[in-house]
């Protein structure tokens, strides 16, 4: 099995869903969640997984690759036969955040349909999920390490498999889900479709997994993987402890007019501490990390689409696959710990081509961090000074560069004997009149 040579793709002809020849109800369908014309990612991929192509894809978060897949799927269920009574078509994620969003567009767009969709994912109930599969849905949502338990002992069935969809590849492989995607795909169809789809596609494995999945593939590249989109503004804040954080984090959700605000942080402990701290400051943030049972995590992610609250402090857990409109302002109060988190926390904003900003709170100790992103970009990011709150231990090339130098005290200029004699007689008449500052006004010398 091979991959293409990748390329950049040549324009393509932008696409309105309304003049497409999709089944009749998944059109209306189409039309009633307000979808109208097709991103640049969908003109690319469309056409490729509509003609039973497999495809391997990067492109930038929020580019829409979600409904790019779900489509082609629902058209080719509701135009054809099936074959047998597998699952038709496999859709493997790698969070359970991504997997109920895909769930939801999904269930969306067969609204009126006898096509039946199950979710099956790790962290909910496994007797239940064995009673959807037995049921042979014919749209599997699924994370691949729940899966693989029902597959380990057959509960699963994909022999007639018809479409095999891998999102955010880059993803699988830093949660160590590579072998168990490959294992997944070796039960499949060998004549089933593929689409494979990743943010970033430079890490060998990644490609080695590609590999192995896809026969033939169209290759799109879409995006630099080391690159932040243009319509996100990409600012520093240059910090000294995390209490100096802090507080600049409270002054920016104060200044920083924004729908929805999403604070990234490298720890469970910090971020329920953040969030504590900022409602003490009247702002109602919500604490989310891997650690919450999943249905708490669900019902927070659900109130945070619904504007219930509008500041989201989360670990890494909601870097990926959390795709909410709406969110202007990211800001890292940790550094990431590499540029695939960057991207991808970056991501959460500016989606669909909408403006956004991404701040970036950098002490001493992430220097390194700060320096691999701004290398991989080409450029310095921009440093934003917060009057009052200038960092007072922690200075950096890029913003000592910006500050004006303050010009130089000119020495004195020498007093000639008269001007010094008049100095000290003035000083001796003044002395008189007001004390020599040693006894209290009104008193006089003994």
């Amino acid at each position: 099995m091979t991959t293409a040579t990748p390329h950049i793709p040549a324009p393509v002809p932008s696409i309105s869903f309304a003049d497409q020849a999709y089944n009749p109800r998944l059109q209306i369908n189409i039309a009633q969640q307000g979808f109208e014309h097709a991103t640049e990612a969908q003109c690319h991929a469309l056409p490729v997984a509509l003609a039973g192509k497999d495809l391997l894809m990067s492109a930038d978060t929020g580019s829409g690759k979600t409904l790019a897949y779900v489509i082609p799927a629902l058209n080719k269920i509701l135009n054809t036969k099936a074959v047998g009574f597998s699952t038709r078509c496999l859709i493997l994620v790698p969070t359970r955040e991504l997997a109920h969003q895909v769930l939801s567009l999904t269930n969306k767009l067969i609204k009126g349909t006898k096509v039946k969709a199950a979710l099956i994912l790790g962290g909910e109930d496994y007797h239940y999920q064995q009673a959807l599969l037995r049921k042979n849905p014919d749209i599997v949502v699924a994370t691949p390490g729940r899966f693989m338990e029902h597959q380990r002992k057959n509960q699963t069935d994909t022999k007639h498999l018809e479409l095999l969809v891998i999102d955010e590849a880059d993803r699988m492989l830093e949660l160590g889900f590579c072998e168990d995607v490959e294992m997944i795909a070796g039960a499949c169809n060998p004549k089933r479709q593929t689409l494979f789809y990743s943010a970033t596609l430079h890490s060998p494995k990644v490609q080695e997994m590609a590999q192995v999945l896809l026969k033939e593939p169209v290759d799109i590249r879409l995006n630099d993987a080391t690159q932040v989109q243009e319509n996100i503004k990409q600012m520093v804040v240059v910090c000294d402890e995390i209490e100096h954080k802090k507080r600049v984090l409270a002054w920016l959700l104060a200044h920083e007019p924004a729908k929805k605000h999403l604070i990234f942080c490298n720890s469970r402990k910090l971020s329920e501490e953040l969030a504590n701290f900022l409602k003490s400051h009247s702002v109602n943030a919500v604490a989310l990390h891997g650690e919450l049972p999943q249905d708490l995590r669900n019902d927070i992610t659900r109130q945070y689409r619904q504007h219930s609250f509008n500041t989201l402090v989360a670990t890494e857990v909601a870097a990926r696959g959390l795709d909410i409109d709406g969110v202007e302002l990211v800001i890292n109060f940790d550094m990431a710990r590499n540029l695939d988190d960057y991207l991808h926390r970056t991501g959460r904003t500016g989606r669909a081509g909408a403006q956004g900003k991404a701040i970036n709170l950098v002490n001493i100790s992430e220097r390194g961090l700060l320096l691999s992103v701004e290398k991989a970009q080409g450029k310095a990011l921009e440093r934003m000074v917060i009057k009052g709150h200038e960092a007072k231990e922690h200075r950096d090339a890029v913003s000592a560069a910006k500050q004006t130098p303050k010009p130089k005290a000119k020495p004195p200029t020498p007093k000639s004997r008269k001007e010094a004699a008049e100095e000290r007689q003035a000083q001796t008449n003044a002395a008189s009149i007001w004390g020599d500052g040693n006894m209290p006004f009104g008193k006089k010398k003994s």
